[in-house]
């Protein structure tokens, strides 16, 4: 009779979106089952973060989940607050930057990706290229709200958040 053993395995995310765990049930050395214990929370513990946060102070961990498309995050999460609680924002203004801000995220984050996919495939024209138009829409992110990977003014010290 072989010896059953489990193995915890993660997190683990070299080229997943999101980092898995598993426990490994070993029969010898052969894999014979794979569990997921923890599904729903990924590896940073952003889930029981926003436990211990005031819903104001999340839309900062919300920008954070990912440097690729953080202004993303953080506009669904206020968008969301703001329907929960009736909130209107200025119409014509906030929509207009929303949508400026969300495109440019839009296209650094497709621009990213054909540069990695050109890397990838030994084409470097085409990825010198499109990191060089990339770096054009970060400066413009930059110039317009002060971050390039974090559009979100910086927290002060003494605010309560870290």
């Amino acid at each position: 009779m072989p010896e059953r053993i489990v193995v915890p395995f993660g997190p683990q995310h070299p080229v997943l979106p999101e980092p898995i765990h598993l426990d490994l049930v070993l029969e010898d050395e052969t894999v014979v089952e794979a569990i997921p214990p923890s599904i729903g929370y990924i590896h940073r513990g952003l889930e029981r973060l926003i436990e211990k946060r005031e819903y104001t102070e999340y839309v900062y961990v919300a920008e954070r989940i990912c440097g690729i498309c953080s202004f993303m995050h953080a506009l669904c999460y206020s968008q969301g607050i703001e329907e929960i609680m009736k909130i209107e924002v200025p119409p014509d203004r906030a929509r207009c930057l929303r949508t400026i801000w969300s495109e440019c995220s839009r296209l650094h984050s497709h621009l990213l990706w054909l540069g990695l996919f050109a890397d990838g495939m030994g084409f470097e024209n085409l990825f010198m290229r499109s990191w060089q138009l990339r770096e054009s829409v970060l400066d413009v992110l930059e110039d317009t709200t002060g971050g390039r990977v974090i559009q979100a003014p910086a927290r002060s010290a003494g605010s309560g958040a870290t």
